[in-house]
């Protein structure tokens, strides 16, 4: 029998033992693996760390681009993109966009109008922003680059200009006079003459859509007679009453009288202003009640039957307010009459109007009357409603009351205004004295205005408490305070505004 070495047959047994589970052990396998993966892990994870940079960088470098635009179109005038309009846009895309933002390189920014449409202000932008990671791997930077263009959003507009023409408006712009019975030097009404033009200008150039402007002065009365009447005679009242002053050696004493007009009469004699008709609320028949509250019937309602829903003639023949024997106008006054919205061709034709529509200055100064009155012309759903659609062409119509005084609510018992003579007929209802009464039903009306989809603008000149009429504006951003020497800029703002920028691509 063979005889094995038993110690040579052992070691050789636990050689292929320790092997054996030397393959079956994965501890370490971990550390092993990670070892290989470290340097594409770094790639993947670098590359993701600088990718997500350049989406931050490129995301502020389209915010300068669409900034730079919208300021470039903005600062245009009549379709020129000059210099100026350059700066204001490369002004904002630095300020948007910082030299060294995200450490990219300098800008190579290009701001310059549409070869296919010179209103259209076309801005490009790139640049170059470093690796961190990805250069261990040869990339050393990224390219960036944005483009964005920018015109104005142009929609049809209707814009009812409602202009203070009370005695104020004669007096110097910048100082404080509060009646004037000749035009100064400097007057307020000469600012707004040279400046109102200005929002002509700034609206004149949008192309394919329709710019009405209409007029209404206003101080105590509005002369909107004749527009009423071609519309439906019988909105108007006839019998109306009046009330006269009575006098004999023991005093005097109001009593009333009733007047049937014939068409002589409104054809030759008649001024052309209305007395207000009642409020809605107020449901009288004959007798005329006006209380603060506005409603959109009180807008937009009209009858030939009833009469709470019409209005009467002004009557300064029959009717006469008391003067204080210095101002005339105080007592009585009826201003130039108002324009319905129309177009206008060019820039002097609407100047021609400006003028027309400031060429009688007197009165008091009622301003819920000319707020009303603004809005019954605006209106798509009152008595000119044919003449003023929501859309034309599927194109909307924005509807937009440019209101401009000079002076604080003011109102006098004795006087004879659209709202008869306080001190005979005691119209206006409500608490507080006649002034405050005024001023509710105003801020009532500008509180409608805006909820029937209408944009108030309101211009302050020289006003002593602009919170009077502040609260009428839709937002901030539509109330300026002007001393007369910045109407035009006030004016080309407002036109700005109303032909509202966007951003098109």
């Amino acid at each position: 029998m063979p005889i094995r070495s038993r110690g040579t047959g052992e070691t050789a047994k636990k050689k292929r033992g320790f092997l054996a589970r030397l393959a079956r052990d994965n501890q370490g396998n971990v550390l092993a693996i990670m070892a290989a993966a470290l340097v594409p892990l770094a790639g993947m994870v670098g590359s993701g760390l600088d990718i997500g940079r350049a989406y931050m960088t490129k995301a502020k470098l389209q915010t300068a681009c669409d900034a730079a635009a919208l300021a470039a179109r903005r600062n245009m005038a009549n379709l020129n993109l000059n210099q100026a309009s350059i700066d204001e846009g490369t002004r904002f895309f630095n300020f948007n966009f910082p030299a060294g933002t995200m450490d990219t390189l300098p800008v190579d920014l290009d701001i310059t109008a549409s070869a296919a449409d010179a209103s259209v202000v076309q801005v490009s932008a790139s640049t170059e922003m470093p690796t961190t990671i990805m250069r261990m791997f040869g990339q050393t930077s990224i390219a960036l680059s944005v483009q964005c263009s920018a015109d104005k959003d142009y929609v049809h507009n209707d814009i009812m200009l409602v202009l203070d023409v009370t005695g104020s408006m004669n007096c110097r712009a910048g100082g404080t006079g509060t009646f004037c019975a000749t035009e100064q030097t400097g007057s307020r009404l000469s600012r707004l003459r040279l400046a109102a033009a200005a929002l002509y200008r700034a609206l004149e150039d949008a192309e394919g859509v329709r710019t009405r402007y209409g007029f209404m002065p206003y101080s105590m009365t509005v002369n909107v007679g004749r527009d009423v009447r071609a519309e439906n005679a019988a909105w108007i009242r006839s019998p109306a009453t009046y009330h006269v002053r009575n006098c004999n050696s023991y005093g005097c004493s109001w009593g009333t009288t009733s007047l049937t007009r014939s068409t002589d009469w409104f054809n030759n004699t008649w001024s052309g202003c209305l007395e207000e008709r009642s409020t809605v609320s107020q449901n009288h028949q004959s007798n005329i009640r006006i209380s603060s509250d506005v409603a959109q019937a009180d807008i937009d309602s009209v009858s030939t039957t009833d009469d709470r829903l019409k209005w009467q003639p002004y009557d300064e023949d029959t009717t006469t307010g008391e003067s204080d024997g210095t101002h005339a106008t105080l007592a009585r006054f009826c201003p130039t009459p108002a324009l319905r919205l129309a177009e206008y061709e060019s820039e002097d034709d609407f100047q021609d109007q400006v003028d027309a529509s400031l060429a009688r200055v007197g009165g008091y100064t009622n301003h819920d009357l000319g707020m009303m009155w603004g809005m019954r012309y605006l209106s798509s759903t009152g008595m000119f409603s044919a003449d003023n659609p929501t859309e034309i062409d599927d194109i909307r119509v924005d509807k937009h009351i440019i209101f401009l005084t000079d002076g604080d609510m003011t109102a006098s018992s004795s006087n004879y205004s659209a709202y008869g003579i306080p001190n005979a007929s005691n119209r206006m209802t409500g608490s507080g004295n006649l002034e405050t009464k005024h001023r509710n039903r105003f801020f009532n009306a500008c509180n409608r205005a805006r909820q029937m989809g209408m944009t108030v603008w309101v211009i302050a000149i020289d006003i002593r408490t602009p919170q009077d009429v502040e609260p009428c504006a839709s937002g901030d951003d539509r109330f300026f305070v002007s001393d007369g020497s910045d109407l035009e800029e006030v004016f080309q703002l407002i036109g700005r505004g109303i032909g509202r920028l966007r951003l098109t691509n």
